[in-house]
């Protein structure tokens, strides 16, 4: 019961932060003066479709891609020198 209860809070906090913000934002849930009303209500004339240019752009062709050849090579067997070969023991 103890969570549900702080949850509840946590959430009425949670929307008291919202509207403090969102006021101080500038942001209201009525419209503020009636030229508001009027301007969100009154028909708008649709604008006239702008003139579209379109430009081509030409890009060079991709290079083709070139083969590159790796040679592994290994060392020749039995020529390998360990610390103690060489201490003289």
């Amino acid at each position: 019961m103890v969570q549900r209860m702080s949850l509840f809070v946590a959430s009425l906090v949670a929307v008291a932060v919202l509207v403090v913000g969102l006021t101080a934002a500038g942001v209201t849930v009525a419209p503020s003066s009636p030229a508001v009303i009027a301007s969100a209500v009154a028909p708008v004339a649709p604008a006239a479709t702008p003139q579209v240019q379109v430009d081509t752009v030409y890009v060079a062709p991709p290079q083709a891609p070139q083969t590159v050849v790796v040679h592994k090579t290994l060392p020749a067997a039995g020529g390998y020198e360990t610390e103690s070969e060489g201490a003289g023991g």
